[in-house]
């Protein structure tokens, strides 16, 4: 090791000494001219010209971008740095200052040359192809790249000039006058290369939809500028010279404002969702700023885009089809306005609907929209090119001029009276709180729901709390509470039935989306528990949607909420065998309900099995079994006994659908190869049920004594007990 560390030692002293040696040979025999020759080494090659100040200065009519320059202070940075420009001529200068009102440079405030100076300033010197292909994640984009010319969006220095608005809705700062700023601009770069990569149209006409007053020349463009000559190479980096200049440019938000008169009946309801984040420090006057924000709809005050980290803002933008307001103010009026005294007082998941569903979260191009478009909630939506009045192209993504109003699915399927009538809005608001609206907008697949009013919906209990924006439950104190998930998803899945059902007039049993079984007859549907109460639901109103299902309106709402435990304690004629269950210790009557904190008789039997069909033994036919000798003295025999009278994971009506041999929850023994249980034989007609036992006992079950709603079950009582 030491004999290493030596010959590494001595070979590093040769090299230096021969270096040295090296250089003092090449050395010129007149000291004096050593330094000339060293600087000579430095100069900038002949053909790289002046730096980009001075090509600008050597060349007519590019007098007013150097004024605009000074103007902004950004003279010393461009001296002494390395930079990307795109340089508009004299004239072009001249023409825009005619549009906006301004004599020269000199009308502008040092604020106004700073935020138009920089949107013509890229940082780095980025020749064409850089300009096309940017480099990220560690490796330089390029034709074969994964990405291409997809990071089409460019960081400028340039920053909306800090202004004041007065927010109308916002519980904290509603009518105060706040300060509003934003990040800097970031920018897209048009080229061939984009729209190739990006399905788009290459001839042109996607860009001239988005930028109507520009022209694009096939290659290259900056924004809204064509590029004339490209990649002019300086000292100081690069010049790109454009047909126009890059006037402040205004992302969508900055668009509404400056479009009120066009688009303020929309830009009205998405203040409903403005949020106010962020307040800092002004440095000017130390007063505090605010950055606008938008929650629940998609955030189109935001300079990013909808990718939050970079580099991914730099390939995505938003995009806005935004109805005019003669447009949207008929649609409210015919839709909205005849049910709702104003849109203060229309559910704020309807107005998020109808705006949620002109904003997407990606660029749209009109060549892809006419050909396949998803709106935000993957409603595919037809979209043509007569549809759209006009496109502008905002800082973070294309604004389109809309002629008619976009409609998600979810407005033309089974929840529709939902939105547009005020006397559904709590049933609405419960169905939004439960994540359920959605799924039942999808055209692939037929639903039927059944609706309740308001009122009605509270004297079940259940209602809107506006004040705390909160789904509520009353309990057995009478107070109101935020009410259980669990509870609210399976009352909510007790009124949908997946599945068209045209017709309600005749009889029969049908499984809810819950799971539990609910009973029709003439228009009339009762659960479990709208029985146990002595009441029924009745069809008020129906009428199919247009894309999947049927609604029907009920004068109540269906209860299928009513536990096995329960109707076995409430009847009479079942209480001795509900004695035998206590005894097993398979039925708590004091069973504390750990969701509703009621107290709810409990069948432990039940617990893990989803579906069941129980044969209870009325009481003669237990007082018969005693007599007979027939009911178990041990407790283990005895839960055996019970269990011989349930069917697990079925639901047997006498209806005539089900027959045959059935598994109760009583085994029969149990070997390496599984458990079997034993096994009950149903014979099945129409109001004609009967069951035969093991020991060959055939029952008849009395019509008027069978199909008891329980929740996800059914009860049959019988006149003899069952045996093995």
């Amino acid at each position: 090791m030491k004999f290493y560390t030596l010959r590494k030692k001595a070979v590093i002293l040769c090299i230096t000494t021969l270096t040295l040696l090296g250089m003092y040979s090449c050395l010129p025999d007149d000291p004096d001219s050593i330094e000339p020759k060293g600087k000579d080494r430095y100069l900038d090659p002949p053909w790289l010209g002046g730096t980009s100040i001075e090509t600008l200065e050597d060349t007519v009519n590019y007098s007013i971008f150097i004024e605009l320059m000074d103007k902004a202070n950004y003279r010393e940075p461009i001296e002494k740095q390395l930079f990307t420009l795109f340089v508009p001529n004299d004239n072009a200068f001249k023409s825009y200052f005619q549009t906006i009102g301004k004599s020269g440079v000199n009308d502008l405030s040092e604020d106004e040359a700073v935020s138009i100076f920089t949107l013509h300033v890229l940082p780095n010197a980025r020749s064409a192809f850089q300009l096309k292909y940017e480099y990220y994640w560690n490796e330089l984009q390029d034709q074969n790249g994964e990405y291409a010319s997809l990071f089409f969006r460019k960081q400028t220095a340039s920053e909306v000039i800090p202004y004041k608005e007065t927010p109308k809705y916002h519980p904290t700062y509603k009518d105060r006058e706040l300060t509003i700023y934003n990040d800097p601009k970031i920018l897209p770069l048009m080229s061939y290369d984009f729209f190739e990569d990006f399905f788009g149209a290459l001839d042109g006409s996607d860009y001239e939809m988005l930028y109507p007053d520009s022209k694009w020349l096939g290659d290259l463009n900056w924004h809204n500028a064509a590029v004339t000559d490209a990649e002019v190479r300086t000292a100081s980096g690069f010049i790109y010279f454009v047909d126009r200049v890059v006037g402040p440019a205004p992302s969508i938000e900055e668009y509404f404002i400056e479009n009120k008169d066009q688009f303020g009946v929309f830009y009205d309801m998405a203040q409903r969702f403005a949020t106010y984040r962020s307040p800092t420090k002004r440095i000017e006057d130390n007063s505090l700023m605010y950055k606008k924000s938008y929650d629940l709809i998609l955030d189109f005050a935001n300079e990013f885009g909808p990718e939050t980290e970079s580099p991914r803002y730099f390939k995505n933008m938003w995009s806005a089809f935004i109805p005019t307001n003669d447009v949207l103010q008929d649609y409210l009026d015919e839709n909205l306005l005849n049910y709702y005294e104003s849109l203060d007082s229309v559910p704020e998941i309807t107005l998020y609907y109808i705006l949620q569903t002109h904003l997407t979260n990606g660029l749209a191009l009109m060549s892809k929209v006419e050909k396949s478009f998803y709106n935000s909630f993957g409603d595919r939506t037809e979209i043509s090119r007569d549809d759209i009045a006009a496109g502008y192209m905002c800082s973070n993504g294309p604004f389109y001029s809309m002629n008619k109003v976009l409609e998600p699915n979810i407005f033309k399927s089974v929840p529709r009276i939902l939105f547009f009538n005020n006397n559904y809005s709590s049933f609405l608001y419960a169905m939004s709180e439960a994540d359920l609206i959605s799924s039942l907008s999808d055209p692939e697949y037929d639903v039927t729901l059944f609706a309740v009013d308001n009122d009605k919906l509270e004297e079940a209990n259940i209602r809107y709390n506006s004040v705390s924006n909160r789904i509520e439950t009353r309990g057995e104190d009478g107070i109101w509470n935020r009410i259980n998930s669990e509870v609210l998803i399976e009352f909510l899945e007790d009124h949908i039935y997946v599945g068209k059902l045209d017709d309600l007039n005749g009889e029969g049993y049908l499984e809810m989306q819950s799971k539990n079984y609910v009973y029709y007859k003439n228009g009339e549907i009762v659960g479990g528990d709208n029985v146990n109460l002595n009441e029924t639901a009745a069809i008020t109103n129906s009428g199919d949607e247009e894309i999947n299902g049927i609604l029907y309106t009920l004068d109540n709402a269906i209860k299928t909420r009513y536990e096995f435990g329960e109707l076995l304690t409430n009847d009479p004629d079942c209480s001795e065998f509900a004695n035998l269950l206590v005894e097993a210790e398979l039925l708590n009557p004091e069973n504390l309900d750990q969701v509703t904190s009621d107290t709810i008789p409990k069948l432990l039997l039940t617990g893990e099995i989803e579906y069941w069909t129980a044969f209870i033994p009325n009481n003669q036919a237990i007082e018969d079994a005693y007599s007979a000798g027939i009911i178990p003295t041990d407790i283990d025999s005895l839960k055996d006994f019970i269990s011989y009278h349930f069917i697990a994971n079925d639901v047997i009506f006498d209806n005539g659908v089900k027959s045959g041999p059935f598994n109760t929850v009583s085994v029969a023994e149990t070997t390496s190869s599984g458990t079997e249980f034993n096994k009950l034989q149903i014979s099945n007609s129409v109001n004609n049920l009967s069951v035969t036992d093991i020991s060959g006992q055939q029952i008849s079950v009395d019509h008027t004594k069978a199909n008891l709603l329980v929740r996800r079950g059914v009860i049959h009582k019988i006149s003899s007990v069952l045996k093995k």
